[in-house]
């Protein structure tokens, strides 16, 4: 994701391990899945009420846990694979 003209920020961790993102990522209040990547973070917004989200367009007998241990893992692969074509790419 771009924000602004700029790819991406460079922030520093405060002495409790929290870091301040840049204005305009998120507005107050926002949920955010954090996902941990190895050595890196992944953060998805969350919409307000993801189920109602995501009702006309997703039709499924599976529980909502199901669903979250569905999606977090097939996040993490998709991060992964990336990972993986990024250093396969900064070999040369």
């Amino acid at each position: 994701m771009i924000w602004g003209k700029r790819m991406g920020y460079v922030v520093k961790a405060d002495d409790r391990g929290r870091i301040k993102l840049p204005r305009g990522m998120f507005s107050p209040g926002d949920r955010v899945l954090v996902l941990p990547a190895g050595r890196r973070v992944i953060l998805i917004r969350v919409p307000p009420r993801p189920l109602e989200a995501s009702s006309s367009w997703l039709r499924t007998e599976k529980s909502r846990e199901e669903l979250k241990a569905l999606a977090e893992s097939r996040a993490l692969e998709e991060v992964g694979e990336k990972l993986g074509r990024r250093s396969l790419a900064n070999r040369d």
